[in-house]
């Protein structure tokens, strides 16, 4: 009891912004089908997006977030394209490790390699395969059984909420995804923590089944 009302008196916000639309309607998804357990939890639940589809302007818009109304930002970050040149992955390790000092507990990054649809096909199957780039992944995740008719579009996600297709499934991701290693030093070891973020929502347990 004495729990449930610590709950109650406790509101925390938090906003998640990724790199593109897949994120954003994936998590909306999240927030409208799960309403009524964030706000049994008190959470507060704002999926967002950069101007720019690119890490630094998720950092900038994080930042911002922070300084106004939010308690916790998870900047999702799809790491093909900060792979794909050494330089940008330098300039993208020194500015993460800078935020995890000055923001720690406020700011998470969420990460997925080669990029978010990886998180999706983690729901169907357990692989370590390496894939070049999304669409790669995209070809695996589409094939019979899976998110068959799945389009990287507007159009697409305002007809089929992602997350809602995914729900009942997201206890195997979460199992799959904690399977692999974050290997950050071989860009060509697949990985995806979308999983963490679940863990800090306190949504974790809501889809674990019983053993």
């Amino acid at each position: 009891m004495a729990r449930m009302k610590r709950m109650k008196e406790t509101r925390k916000s938090y906003a998640i912004i990724g790199e593109g639309i897949t994120e954003f309607f994936y998590f909306d998804g999240l927030r409208e089908r799960e309403k009524e357990i964030l706000k049994k939890c008190n959470i507060t639940l704002k999926p967002d997006k950069p101007k720019h589809p690119d890490y630094s302007d998720i950092l900038t818009k994080a930042r911002s977030l922070l300084a106004k109304e939010y308690d916790v930002v998870f900047c999702l970050v799809d790491m093909d394209y900060i792979n794909a040149d050494i330089t940008r992955k330098q300039a993208y390790m020194k500015e993460k490790a800078t935020c995890v000092k000055k923001y720690r507990d406020s700011i998470y990054f969420i990460e997925s390699n080669p990029a978010f649809e990886f998180w999706l096909l983690l729901h169907f199957i357990f692989t370590d395969r390496q894939f070049r780039n999304c669409n790669e992944v995209i070809m695996e995740l589409k094939k019979e059984g899976r998110l068959e008719n799945y389009e990287k579009s507007v159009e697409y996600f305002s007809k089929s909420n992602l997350y809602f297709q995914l729900r009942d499934k997201l206890g195997i991701a979460m199992s799959n995804a904690r399977g692999l290693p974050m290997d950050l030093s071989n860009h060509h070891v697949p990985y995806s923590n979308v999983f963490e973020a679940f863990d800090k929502l306190g949504l974790n347990p809501l889809f674990i089944p019983e053993q």
